[in-house]
């Protein structure tokens, strides 16, 4: 009797195959890629590492301000620059500003002293620079006057107060007389006055937003008509109902009245209106009312 004797078989899956795994590297190769991954890892934890301790120092020491000595990079101010858009110059910049006693650039404080800027009534936009070693560079806008206030004072005579075309109220430095001659003047109630809560100067004139086109357009594209304009005055500038006017005050046309809208349609025919034979003869015209659409209400 033959025995029986056991035959290998295959697998007959994937599953039925016998997995082999070792923590040792196939090859040589794979080791060394293993372990230079390793070293980056450590090496990248040993830079973040030094980094983080050389800030926490820096922290603690007055590095910044012995290292710009050191580099001569923190010397005193010796040379101020001032530019800007309008009537201020270097010397009233001076004067604002005060002796600079010898700081340096790093011991000015940027953001407060454009703050302090702002804070002047008559400057719209501020910009402070260092440049490196010692200069200081100052940049501003300022607003534009396009009316003029004039306000009795209490022991006699009168003070200016410029208009802005946003409504503010400042009284200006360094415009020139003839310069402020030329704005026509704002008569309002005292009423719509209203004085700030520190009590310095007047709340702003929201209404003047409205009135502003106007005056632009006439001084840009009718200076001749522009120039006689005297006086202005205003009810409800802001609607469009039939309260709502802007009236000017002139010497060839002592009243003129518009609605506080189509600016240019008003002021095309306003032109055409003083050209006419019967209008050029007058040497004064009585009143002139702009404010009723397309139809024109003229007393010669």
């Amino acid at each position: 009797m033959m025995a029986k004797t056991k035959t290998k078989t295959r697998p007959s899956t994937w599953r039925d195959l016998v997995q082999y795994s070792s923590k040792r590297p196939a090859s040589k190769a794979a080791f060394r890629k293993r372990a230079l991954n390793f070293a980056r890892s450590l090496l990248l934890l040993l830079v973040v590492g030094i980094l983080g301790a050389g800030g926490w120092w820096l922290s603690r020491n007055d590095f910044s301000q012995d290292f710009l000595a050191w580099n001569q990079m923190d010397q005193p101010i010796d040379r101020v620059t001032f530019d800007s858009d309008g009537v201020l110059d270097h010397r009233w910049f001076q004067n604002w500003f005060g002796p600079l006693r010898g700081r340096t650039l790093m011991q000015i404080d940027i953001g407060e002293l454009q703050a302090e800027l702002l804070r002047e009534p008559q400057i719209a936009y501020s910009q402070i620079s260092r440049v490196f070693p010692s200069t200081l560079q100052v940049r501003v806008i300022e607003k534009a006057p396009i009316l003029i206030l004039r306000l009795g004072k209490k022991g006699g005579g009168y003070q200016d107060w410029m208009v802005s075309s946003d409504g503010d109220l400042y009284q200006g430095a360094g415009y020139a007389r003839n310069t402020v001659s030329l704005l026509p003047s704002l008569a309002i109630s005292p009423q719509e006055l209203k004085p700030e809560p520190s009590g310095n100067g007047y709340r702003r004139l929201d209404e003047i937003a409205a009135i502003t086109p106007l005056l632009e357009l006439a001084r840009r594209e009718y200076p001749a008509i522009y120039r006689d304009w005297k006086v202005l005055t205003y009810s409800n500038p802001k609607e469009t109902g039939p309260g709502s006017y802007v009236k000017i005050l002139s010497g060839k046309v002592k009243e003129i009245r518009f609605s506080p809208q189509n600016y240019a349609a008003q002021m095309k025919r306003l032109k055409y209106l003083l050209l006419e034979p019967d209008f050029r003869r007058k040497k004064v015209i009585e009143s002139i009312d702009l404010s009723h659409n397309r139809s024109v209400f003229a007393k010669l």
